[in-house]
């Protein structure tokens, strides 16, 4: 018998943790393999097509099991039991509620992963060297880090002591593109509103995406975005940067790049030095002479400002997303958070009103049943100098029952209501006659 089996055999059960055994084996693995790598080819740790001839060697050199193979590889170049979570397009969310509980969200449904960590030390190992390959730190001294991974997916990982019951990682993917037709074709909205969105954004009508978490927002913002013209010069701040615009699809060759700069800002480095500040990049924006600036969320006082300030002085088309409970509230919540901009400038609500109302579109989401629809889409209308905008709809989704999964069963209908916008000058000098017509008849006007 092997040494390493009798190293799992060989010690009783009630001394050791759940998973303590394989987990030894699985790190004096990894240090063979680590050892062997540098004595006799180092570009196994490179090629991972080595690795893989290597891990294999060592396993079988030591009479265990070859699906230990897939495993070991998959700890030290791969994300462990998660692995596939991650490699899969159709997961968008995996919670990692501590290391024997795994949950993940798929095509909107929410399920359990029956694969674990094997300790409470095996996924902090695993938190803080996923920290790590992105440059960030993670231990006792800052035991909280939210970062983005070379693929675009946000983690949020939190150790004990403020994870009162173990260690936690949520992974928040962002997959690939999606453009308006794919979308419409998914019945996140009808397919004819594909057109009416396109001339919203050819129109240069400055927009909002707003929702709750998950209903997909910015995966409807990245949509807009591609419709843009070939000739504008984009600029788009992020933090953290997520967005795949722009950036060529090898597999989609079609898929529209439009010109963009992505911008994101960095934090302090361990000595305390280095910080630039999301306030400072959107100052030095605005004197890159973009056609449109781009928030991916007015998530503080500092994005709402600068968003808001690029629509009212001259960057029109510009677009962002906004976190609400439902599409009237998108006002306020830009009042409220623009109140709070460092200086006092905008404490009082009559200096308030006019950034408010410099938005004109909003387009409200929400899941139901695990289904991402368009539920309004509304105009962000004046009302007086005293009071805040209105937000106007335009279009609403009407509910009229459930499918036998849960799927909702309804329509996004005109409300009617003939939007101001179309009296606005800046229509005439971006769209066609005819194409102002085409906008003018969505409204059944």
């Amino acid at each position: 018998m092997s040494l390493y089996l009798e190293k799992l055999k060989g010690v009783s059960d009630e001394k050791r943790a759940p998973g303590a055994e394989k987990e030894e084996l699985l790190d004096a693995l990894r240090e063979d393999f680590f050892r062997e790598a540098w004595r006799t080819d180092p570009d196994a740790l490179r090629d991972k097509d080595k690795a893989r001839r290597l891990i294999r060697g060592i396993v079988a050199a030591k009479n265990l099991p070859l699906v230990i193979v897939d495993e070991l590889y998959k700890d030290i170049y791969g994300w462990g039991p998660v692995s596939e979570l991650i490699e899969d397009p159709a997961v968008t969310d995996i919670w990692i509620n501590r290391y024997d509980q795994i949950f993940y969200e798929k095509n909107g449904r929410i399920y359990d992963w029956p694969k674990t960590f094997l300790s409470e030390e095996h996924l902090r190992r695993f938190a803080v060297r996923m920290a790590a390959s992105v440059g960030r730190k993670l231990d006792e001294s800052r035991c909280i880090e939210d970062f983005r991974l070379p693929d675009g997916s946000r983690v949020v990982a939190v150790l004990p002591p403020v994870a009162v019951r173990g260690t936690t990682v949520t992974i928040r993917k962002f997959s690939r593109l999606f453009t308006l037709e794919e979308l419409a074709e998914k019945e996140s909205f009808p397919f004819h509103l594909v057109r009416m969105f396109e001339l919203m954004v050819k129109a240069r009508l400055n927009i909002f995406t707003a929702g709750g978490m998950g209903s997909g927002k910015n995966t409807l913002l990245n949509a807009l975005m591609l419709c843009v013209e070939s000739d504008e010069n984009l600029i788009f701040v992020e933090d953290p940067a997520e967005s795949k615009v722009g950036l060529p699809d090898p597999e989609r060759p079609d898929l529209p790049t439009p010109r963009v700069r992505v911008f994101e800002p960095r934090r302090a480095g361990v000595e305390g030095t280095g910080e630039i500040p999301l306030s400072l990049i959107f100052e030095k924006c605005m004197r890159m002479k973009p056609t449109r600036i781009l928030c991916s969320e007015c998530r503080c006082p500092i994005t709402t400002y600068y968003t808001l300030q690029a629509m009212n002085i001259g960057h029109p088309g510009s677009m962002s997303s906004v976190h609400v409970e439902g599409i009237e509230e998108v006002p306020l919540r830009l009042s409220d958070l623009l109140a709070s901009f460092p200086g006092g400038a905008y404490g009082q609500l009559a200096a308030r009103i006019g950034k408010v109302a410099s938005a004109e579109v909003v387009i409200f989401l929400g899941q139901i049943n695990g289904y991402r629809r368009v539920l309004d889409i509304g105009e962000i209308r004046r009302r007086g100098h005293d009071e805040l905008p209105e937000v106007v709809p335009l279009f609403t989704f009407q509910i009229e029952g459930f499918g036998d999964d849960g799927k909702p069963v309804g329509e996004l209908r005109p409300t009617g209501e003939v939007p101001e916008f179309l009296k606005k000058r800046k229509l005439s000098l971006f769209l066609t006659p005819e194409e102002i017509s085409e906008l003018r008849g969505f409204f059944e006007c």
